[in-house]
């Protein structure tokens, strides 16, 4: 019984931990590269065209 209880918990302790951790960096990261996608895009656009708009105008 007491090995039953120590392997079940062992198993139910990874596995929670696993999916925790996996849940975790899978979030972290869609974030991130969202919030960086976004940002850097955002970032060139108005780059591009304060650019444009600079040079036509001159």
């Amino acid at each position: 019984t007491t090995h039953a209880t120590t392997h079940a918990t062992t198993h139910e302790t990874t596995h929670a931990t696993t999916h925790a951790t996996t849940h975790a960096t899978t979030h972290a990261t869609t974030h991130e590269t969202t919030h960086a996608t976004t940002h850097e895009t955002t970032h060139a656009t108005t780059h591009a065209t304060t650019h444009a708009t600079t040079h036509e105008t001159t």
